[in-house]
Formats: structure tokens, C-alpha cells, sequence
């Protein structure tokens, strides 16, 4: 951005009077210029369409299609060096997209790396022993939480999803027992009403597991176990990559493990949706 900055400040003497009009804008607005097409551009400082596509000519672009191209890309890669969890290195030679793949394989391969297998499988071997097993979460996190409870539901069964304020979760709350397992999706941003679930259900003797950002999150004081994966931030958008990858890990341990009920739950499911004609 800097870049772009610093041309138009040494084009500034030669624009003519309109395109000096652009340039101010750019420089106070360059988000507007981003996205806006260069009619309401000429609009906002009162000059043609056809002065702002001179402008950005006169700056070395084609046309303002490829000014407005390379001015996303810049906004978009200057606040992902300023997002607030370890900021992208961005490669000069590759586009913002790959820049920004690079940054969930990154996440992957730390998980690679911190993930202790020996704790996954305690992991494993309690939701699959559990009574019945409850999926819950952050509100943030209850897209990942359903989508794990399906799943569980279809490969095991005795799995239901736990959602606070609805007459179902108190109704859950007071079955707890010992041989049940609460899973708990618990990332940035930390609710209450979660802290406060998980903390009733160690005091009702069930097993409290634990997905979460980092070792020491509120979430992690209530758990008898924690599985730790990092959540990339960048433009203020999480990526839940890693978390997807270590889930799918602990479903393929789940799948050999209880392979014959496994099979066989997934056999009846799809029986199901034979008889009822569901796919093309």
C-alpha cells in the first residue's frame, strides 16, 4: 500500500486539477476507490469517468480495473500484516489467495507438530465408551459442533447436541451422570453460559473434553481433558482448517477403533436413504 501511496505523492505535480481532486480521495478514502466503480469515483469529486481512468493511467495502469485490482490487494494484504494473530509473512511472488492457503497449511503443520497422539487417543477411547455423549459450544463454535454431534450420532449413536436456552439442554443437564462425556467447542470468543455448563457437568461426574485455542483457556479449568489447536485470525475472519483437520483425525481413529458398529450404523443410515430415494 505504501507503494501506491508514495506514486500518486510523486505524480501529485503533473495530474491536471481533476485528477488531484482523485488523488485526495485516494489518499483519504482508498477503500472507496477499491470498491467503487470509477462513474460514482468521478461523481464523488465531481469529474468525468473518464478523468478517473486518465488518472489511473497517468499513475501506469492499463485502465482502472487494474488500478482497483492491485488497490484490494494491497488493503487486503496490509491488514493481514496488521492482524493480531502472528501476521502473514506475504510472498512478493505469490498471490493473496495462495498467501492466505499458506497460512492454514501453516496451521496444519503446527498442529502436526504440538498434537500429543497419546492424549488424542484417551480422547478417542472416552467418547467412544461414553453412555451418551453430548456436543456443545461457544455460539461462535456451533456450526463445528454440529456438524462433529452428525456425525457421532451416525457412526455410534447415543450422541445429542446441547444447546443452552432451549428446553432440551435442561433437560440434559439434569441426566448427567458419570458415564456421559460432554464435548465442548470452546474458541475465542469465551462465553459464560458455556464455563458455566461444563463447570455443572465435572460436578455431576461426567467427563468434560475439551477443543480450545490453547492450553490455558477459561474453557480448559473444567476439562479432564483439552485438545489444543491454534485459530488463525486473519482479517478478522477465523479459520477453523486446523480444527476441521484434527477433528476428521479423531473421527478416523473413532472409525477403526469401533469399526464393526461403525460399519454397521453407517450401513443402516444408508438404507435409509435408499428406501427414501434421497440421492440422485
Amino acid at each position: 500500500m505504501q507503494d501506491l501511496l508514495r506514486n500518486v505523492s510523486a505524480s501529485y505535480e503533473n495530474f491536471s486539477s481533476g485528477q488531484k481532486k482523485i488523488a485526495d480521495l485516494f489518499v483519504r478514502e482508498p477503500i472507496f476507490l477499491a470498491f467503487s466503480p470509477a462513474l460514482e469515483v468521478g461523481k464523488r469529486v465531481h469529474v468525468s469517468e473518464s478523468t478517473v481512468i486518465r488518472w489511473t493511467q497517468k499513475l501506469g495502469y492499463r485502465g482502472y480495473t487494474e488500478f482497483q485490482h492491485m488497490l484490494q490487494r494491497k488493503l487486503a494484504e496490509e491488514r493481514l500484516e496488521k492482524a493480531r494473530e502472528e501476521p502473514l509473512a506475504i510472498a512478493a511472488d505469490q498471490s493473496f489467495l495462495e498467501n492466505l492457503l499458506d497460512a492454514d497449511i501453516s496451521s496444519i503443520l503446527k498442529l502436526k507438530q504440538t498434537i500429543n497422539e497419546d492424549n488424542l487417543l484417551q480422547v478417542v477411547d472416552r467418547i467412544s465408551s461414553a453412555e451418551t455423549r453430548y456436543i456443545t459450544g461457544n455460539f461462535f463454535d456451533f456450526g463445528l459442533a454440529e456438524w462433529f454431534a452428525g456425525w457421532l450420532n451416525s457412526a455410534l449413536g447415543d450422541t445429542a447436541m446441547m444447546q443452552p436456552g432451549t428446553a432440551s439442554y435442561y433437560r440434559q443437564l439434569a441426566v448427567l451422570g458419570p458415564g456421559d462425556t460432554i464435548v465442548a467447542f470452546a474458541f475465542p470468543r469465551y462465553t459464560r453460559t458455556l464455563i458455566d455448563t461444563l463447570e455443572f457437568a465435572k460436578g455431576r461426574g461426567a467427563t468434560v473434553i475439551v477443543l480450545t485455542d490453547r492450553e490455558d483457556s477459561p474453557a480448559a479449568q473444567s476439562a479432564d481433558m483439552v485438545l489444543a489447536v491454534s485459530v488463525n485470525a486473519n482479517l478478522n475472519i477465523d479459520s477453523y482448517t486446523a480444527v476441521h483437520a484434527l477433528l476428521t483425525s479423531v473421527m478416523r481413529f473413532l472409525y477403526v477403533k469401533e469399526h464393526a458398529k461403525v460399519k454397521e450404523k453407517l450401513a443402516q443410515l444408508e438404507a435409509a436413504y435408499s428406501d427414501q430415494d434421497i440421492f440422485i
